[in-house]
């Protein structure tokens, strides 16, 4: 994950890797991405909210196994698990799964979870190589049903009037997404700028004073997935199995 990218950069990242991560899926080729409904069963994803917040980085099969970083560097007070062990098998699972829907063979790279909370957002980027094809899961929410439905926004790619890119014919458009429980949105990650606009919802402790005998507050939260892979004949396959974090 790319963080701190300013609007300039993005975009430079955005005409550099166009083009470069095709498949055999011709409407993820033309728009950068790709919704795919019930593409994981959302119980077996689950996972109650942890307590710590941060970034938290597991090294082998045992959950108790972790370094913890107070701060998460991308989403400040947000919760990212790099590497549970829930979701190793799952990891190859999602890659089968991909690879039927887009035509082409991966390695996986890496993976994490993230928690968010209200007031907390995803600024616009995109992502670094070993990300080159991405899908985010929403996995479980406890939002009222008014606000539960956050999306996930992506650019779609500019149509350019020559091979070099020199000027923009089309531009791409930016789209709104909604995922339910189980879906997953495949995408460029390192080409597709993606973002999230301010989680809805109540902070905890922003709520008026409890009232005797009512019940104590429960925190809302927002629960994805983030599967990452690339293409085992493209330029980024030096990626795989990714273990910087």
């Amino acid at each position: 994950m790319a963080e701190g990218m300013t609007e300039e950069m993005v975009l430079m990242q955005e005409k550099r890797n166009t083009g470069t991560a095709w498949t055999r899926n011709k409407s993820f080729d033309k728009n950068g991405y790709l919704v795919v409904k019930d593409l994981w069963d959302p119980e077996e994803l689950y996972h109650p909210v942890p307590e710590l917040r941060g970034q938290l980085n597991y090294w082998d099969d045992d959950p108790t196994h972790f370094n913890h970083i107070p701060l998460e560097n991308q989403v400040e007070g947000s919760v990212a698990r790099y590497w549970h062990p829930q979701y190793r098998k799952i990891h190859s699972g999602v890659r089968k799964k991909l690879e039927k829907e887009l035509g082409r063979k991966l390695y996986n790279t890496y993976y994490y979870d993230r928690f968010y909370f209200p007031g907390q957002a995803l600024s616009k980027h995109a992502d670094r190589d070993a990300c080159e094809i991405s899908v985010s899961i929403h996995i479980s929410t406890n939002l009222p049903d008014k606000l539960k439905d956050w999306e996930f926004k992506i650019k779609t790619p500019d149509k350019y009037t020559d091979k070099k890119k020199t000027a923009v014919l089309v531009p791409g458009e930016e789209r709104a997404l909604v995922l339910n429980p189980g879906d997953g949105i495949i995408y460029s990650g390192c080409d597709r700028p993606h973002w999230r606009d301010e989680m809805p919802g109540t902070p905890l402790g922003k709520k008026s004073k409890k009232l005797f005998g009512k019940k104590p507050q429960q925190e809302q939260y927002y629960h994805q997935i983030f599967f990452h892979y690339v293409l085992q004949d493209g330029q980024r396959a030096h990626c795989a199995w990714d273990r910087s974090r």
